[in-house]
């Protein structure tokens, strides 16, 4: 058993290698280690100097390889401060990318040194540590989901008005999607699309902190990554007035996981999202992407590769690393300019993603959601 073990490890850092490449993957190493982490500090800035003005709220294993890795292989060793209730997590966290450990979130989020914070805590904390953020004037990120009630959604709304804020839902960011939009908007009347995601995920343990009432159920935690991108989508073409949304659990105990959610619009789009989680799979999340719009086709293998039919115009390209769009919707603080989310789209997708959950939880299998 042992033996094997070590045979797995070996073989996923070599898959995990050529998928994301060695520098990410070693850091993905760094972040489960913590306690022994690794001498060389990955990626390797020497040159890159800028102020030391960012705090990571929440410091586990997205916030170590994720985005603290991006952040500095962009600008070197910026990171100010970190907190995490477990304070091992974030002290693992600043030895590696050197910065200090906060005991309490609030004294971190109103040093005077900090400029952006960038929150990846637990689901049901994203809200408060967001509202206490920008009331502080400072530039805000938050991972997905940005709130898991609807009075959280309220009271962040009503605190974002004039203020910067950032969501880290990824996949609009992918260059496979930014290279298929442009085929969507170009058409001049609008068309209904079609689209189907697949998605093998992580099989979560019952006792994993996922599981919690209160963080908001996977539909949250997971599935949200998909309606976001479908409410993107669709926002490029012109969003419907309403969703008819039908949803399908393989099991009663357990309705949030191996599902399928149904979205049919009154513009005759529809959308399928299909949640599969039998097994862990050993490369990680793996998903496939089907669009029909117009005279457009595209499909997505895992944001490894892409094919688009446009009429007679074939496009296919292959990432030479994995790329979901992590990256670029980490930099979005610093690309105020450039690419950055249209925040009303994520408020559009967050309060779909309640209203399934609720669904869910009330074993409602059919809804209208109207969207303003």
């Amino acid at each position: 058993m042992e033996q094997n073990t070590k045979f797995n490890f070996k073989k996923k850092v070599v898959r995990y290698s050529k998928i994301y490449g060695f520098g990410r993957t070693y850091v993905k190493i760094a972040g489960r280690l913590r306690k022994n982490p690794l001498p060389i500090r990955f990626p390797i800035s020497i040159l890159k100097k800028k102020k030391k003005n960012v705090a990571i709220i929440g410091c586990g294993q997205f916030a170590f390889a994720t985005i603290s890795y991006f952040l500095k292989h962009k600008f070197g060793d910026i990171i100010f401060g970190a907190f995490d209730v477990n304070e091992s997590h974030s002290k693992g966290l600043v030895k590696y990318y050197k910065g200090k450990v906060f005991t309490d979130a609030e004294s971190l989020i109103k040093n005077s040194n900090v400029s952006y914070v960038y929150i990846a805590s637990n689901h049901a904390t994203h809200t408060d540590y967001a509202i206490k953020a920008l009331n502080e004037n400072k530039i805000v990120y938050v991972e997905k989901p940005i709130s898991v009630t609807k009075n959280q959604l309220n009271d962040l709304i009503l605190a974002a008005k004039g203020k910067q804020i950032f969501v880290g839902y990824n996949r609009p960011f992918s260059p496979a999607i930014q290279t298929i939009k442009p085929f969507l908007e170009q058409v001049k009347k609008r068309k209904p699309l079609s689209l189907n995601c697949f998605i093998t995920g992580h099989k979560i343990p019952k006792d994993h902190w996922y599981r919690n009432f209160d963080e908001g159920t996977r539909v949250c935690g997971n599935i949200g990554h998909w309606l976001d991108l479908s409410i993107h989508l669709l926002a490029a073409i012109g969003l419907p007035s309403y969703l008819t949304v039908s949803i399908h659990a393989s099991s009663k105990k357990e309705k949030d996981d191996n599902l399928n959610i149904t979205l049919v619009s009154d513009r005759e789009d529809i959308i399928s999202i299909m949640l599969s989680s039998r097994e862990e799979p050993f490369e990680g999340i793996n998903e496939t992407i089907n669009l029909q719009h117009a005279h457009t086709i595209a499909k997505i293998d895992d944001f490894r590769r892409l094919t688009i039919w446009n009429r007679e115009t074939l496009i296919k390209k292959r990432y030479f690393r994995k790329d979901a769009g992590h990256k670029n919707a980490i930099l979005q603080p610093f690309n105020k300019k450039g690419m950055v989310r249209n925040f009303d789209e994520v408020i559009v997708s967050t309060q779909l993603m309640l209203e399934i959950t609720e669904a869910i939880r009330s074993d409602r299998n059919e809804f209208v959601f109207n969207i303003n």
